[in-house]
């Protein structure tokens, strides 16, 4: 975020790992756009989601949907060029949700990227997605457009034993290291599970709670 050039970075992982919390941490939630990917929705969907979040970071009284994602990305890349001078945070969460079949949205954001945001020094476009396969193989080790445009990647791991403990001890719970070990076999690790436990129950009560 800090560099002089436009970035271009992929975070991936398993879901509730921590992916979103970390971006929106590191960027202060200082977003010139942030848009995230709709489950299982189809093409014209994910164009007025997409829509709609543009109209809201342009402050702009009209929706407008766009028919296509070279349209929707021109768009996207008109507003951005309306803004101040300085770094302009693009945050994409559920990438790989956004491209739904026949859609032409690998093609899209290659074309915005190769074509506006890599020939500037202000854009950092943050990619992010919990399909570990679609990440790998359409960003990190792509054959086609994107081939070696990534500029960094960061893959997100759950929490090991010993980061568990440290998680425990942080926030006062007074588990035995077995009651931790348990814990991490059955949790697995996983950031947003452990924030849902309630110290007040015991172990057990709160498996069952969860």
């Amino acid at each position: 975020i800090d560099s002089d050039k436009s970035e271009f970075i992929a975070v991936y992982g398993r879901r509730r790992v921590g992916k979103t919390f970390l971006i929106r941490k590191a960027a202060n939630d200082n977003f010139s756009f942030f848009v995230t990917g709709m489950h299982k929705a189809p093409k014209d969907v994910q164009l007025t989601n997409f829509a709609i979040a543009l109209q809201k970071y342009s402050h702009s009284e009209k929706l407008n949907i766009q028919k296509n994602w070279i349209l929707a990305f021109y768009e996207l890349s008109q507003y951005l060029e309306t803004l101040p001078e300085g770094k302009k945070v693009i945050f994409i969460d559920e990438l790989p949700w956004m491209d739904t079949p026949k859609s032409g949205f690998i093609a899209a954001l290659e074309n915005f990227w190769n074509s506006w945001a890599s020939i500037r020094n202000d854009i950092k476009l943050i990619v992010c997605g919990s399909a570990t396969s679609w990440m790998i193989n359409n960003l990190i080790r792509s054959r086609g457009g994107l081939h070696n445009r990534l500029t960094n990647h960061l893959v997100v791991e759950p929490f090991t034993l010993n980061e568990c403990e440290e998680y425990f001890k942080t926030y006062g719970y007074s588990y035995s290291r077995k009651q931790i070990a348990e814990c991490y076999m059955v949790m697995g690790g996983i950031p947003y599970y452990l924030s849902k436990m309630d110290k007040g129950k015991s172990l057990s009560q709160n498996i069952d709670y969860l």
